[in-house]
């Protein structure tokens, strides 16, 4: 019972979600927030959240303004309570900071939730087809697809801290680690091509793997 009375101020605040997105529109005029309710829910004369989307005028007039075409995105569990995937959208200002740029709350992780994320991320921030932006991520689940689709002629890079966390595990010898990072760091195709090879001469199947991830998408 006393469980019951200390979370169930949950249920409450989700029937107040929209109030919320409300005042947030008025508080900040041509902000974006979008609050999808579950379609199968509503069959059966319910209402249910699905998802959230959220992009503050203020975030979308800083990138406009002059950040670096760079929009990292990633997604993460939420593990409270309410269970959920947060996904988030960071660009990077000239001085190396991270600035966010929107965020949203959805039900599962998916090539779906992915592509309504990066929709109306699209329409928020003005991207347009993607040309002459730079997305990164963690080859998440349906993550590569949505933004082939959305935003087709962007370019697409991957984390390689996330490579190298996966690629590290089989491979954990040093120098073979830092020509990783080498061949990570070419700015030029026949640089990369020197990396590998260096790679290749101290572990070729270590150089298979790495290849295994593609330098671009």
């Amino acid at each position: 019972m006393i469980l019951e009375k200390l979370e169930g101020s949950f249920i409450d605040d989700y029937n107040k979600l929209e109030a919320y997105g409300q005042e947030l529109r008025q508080s900040n005029p041509e902000s974006d927030v979008v609050i999808n309710i579950s379609k199968d829910a509503l069959e059966e004369e319910k209402r249910k959240f699905l998802r959230m989307y959220l992009c503050f005028n203020a975030l979308k007039k800083r990138w406009k303004s002059g950040l670096r075409p760079l929009i990292g995105l990633d997604g993460t569990f939420l593990k409270g309570r309410v269970k959920g995937i947060l996904l988030v959208a960071l660009g990077q200002d000239s001085m190396n900071r991270f600035f966010p740029l929107a965020w949203a709350i959805v039900d599962k992780e998916t090539s779906r939730t992915w592509s309504w994320f990066c929709e109306l991320l699209k329409r928020s921030l003005d991207l347009k087809e993607g040309i002459g932006i730079t997305f990164i991520s963690a080859m998440q689940k349906g993550l590569v697809d949505a933004v082939d689709k959305i935003l087709p002629e962007a370019n697409h890079r991957f984390c390689v801290r996330h490579i190298e966390s996966n690629w590290c595990k089989k491979w954990r010898n040093g120098q073979m680690r830092k020509l990783m990072w080498w061949c990570a760091w070419s700015t030029y195709d026949e640089e990369f091509k020197d990396q590998l090879k260096k790679l290749g001469n101290l572990l070729e199947k270590a150089t298979r793997d790495l290849v295994k991830y593609p330098p671009r998408a």
